[in-house]
């Protein structure tokens, strides 16, 4: 923040709004300073929108885990303006349903001050986080670095947007959002992507019951009900070792051990999904075309999860989305290309 204030305090260019730095503590118990800004400072009422700063862990990469409240102009400017964009609606979506059992100070400038904001934090290596090895040397300068990037970009682009002048008029429903490998953002209204979500459901469900339709293709059921025993008898196991591991007092050594973690329960869920598919091959489906049919299987689950979420109004419904659009297109594609090919060498 410090370093934030230096650059803009020393550029040129006017700005068109003013900045406040918030400097607090008293935020552990019940965030109690910035309840006491937002309600009481004589400052309070000019804010338009804040950004947030946060952390769950000593490093990495800072993510954009809370928007709004239904201001998607945020969203854009971060869009547009952030260097090393890292963004995600499934973190948000998460951190608000009340799963994690945390808290920020977004929460009271978004209730006490009704006012749109941007949340980001760090979240790497959140295991030392308030502990006695949370030390000044564990925090590493490429993060400081790299958040500094961001935000500054980020903050200049807002003290110059007409959009801060009122807010409130730009407020009209909630944004999907996600980066593309920390390189791009991808962003759009929750509304198109409500409708987006069920064409692509359609045409899924209608690719499917085509197939199901052909001679020779009635195990999709069958093929479905394996796939999700797998799964229970996959997570069975692994709280199996789990409990094993515990009554051995050695139930936090992952986190000096994390490869050996891997190897522990990774090797315990595969084998039991190899286990489950074997058998069910070998006493029921056969060899013939059983990676054509999984494949559906897959397609049918994560677009039965695509809709499911899609009803519930949930914004990260783009995930099951983004896993069910481009293996269907790409078989389709592939399809379409084995038929072209095939006449052209019947013809031939």
């Amino acid at each position: 923040m410090l370093e934030v204030l230096h650059s803009l305090a020393n550029q040129s260019t006017p700005l068109h709004h003013g900045v406040i730095f918030l400097f607090n503590g008293a935020e552990e118990n019940v965030l109690q300073a910035s309840h006491g800004f937002i309600t009481q400072h004589h400052w309070a009422k000019q804010v338009r929108a804040f950004i947030n700063l946060e952390a769950a862990g000593v490093g990495g990469k800072e993510v954009v885990f809370q928007t709004g409240p239904e201001n998607p102009w945020l969203v854009q400017a971060y869009v547009r303006a952030a260097k090393h964009p890292f963004a995600s609606v499934v973190g948000q979506e998460v951190f608000q349903s009340g799963i994690i059992p945390s808290d920020t100070d977004f929460r009271i400038y978004r209730d006490f001050g009704n006012i749109p904001g941007i949340d980001l934090a760090f979240i790497e290596n959140g295991f030392i986080y308030h502990t006695k090895y949370d030390t000044a040397d564990r925090i590493l300068t490429d993060s400081i670095q790299r958040a500094g990037d961001n935000i500054l970009a980020v903050l200049r682009y807002l003290v110059m947007s007409e959009k801060l002048a009122d807010s409130s008029e730009y407020r009209h429903g909630n944004m999907v959002f996600f980066d593309l490998l920390g390189v791009y953002v991808v962003a759009y209204p929750a509304r198109v992507g409500t409708i987006l979500n069920y064409m692509i459901a359609t045409a899924t469900f209608l690719y499917l019951a085509k197939k199901a339709s052909l001679p020779g293709n009635g195990d999709l059921a069958c093929a479905t009900g394996v796939a999700i025993l797998s799964w229970f008898i996959t997570l069975l196991a692994v709280l199996i070792v789990a409990l094993i591991v515990t009554l051995l007092g050695r139930s936090m050594f992952w986190y000096n051990h994390f490869y050996a973690s891997i190897c522990l329960y990774g090797a315990a869920a595969t084998g039991k999904m190899i286990l489950v598919h074997t058998l069910a091959k070998n006493l029921y489906f056969g060899v013939s075309a059983l990676g054509d049919l999984y494949f559906d299987v897959s397609l049918l689950l994560w677009c039965c999860g695509l809709v499911w979420l899609t009803q519930q109004g949930l914004c990260s419904a783009y995930v099951p989305m983004l896993m069910v659009v481009f293996p269907l297109a790409t078989r389709l594609l592939l399809a379409k290309e084995f038929k072209h090919r095939g006449k052209h060498s019947s013809a031939t």
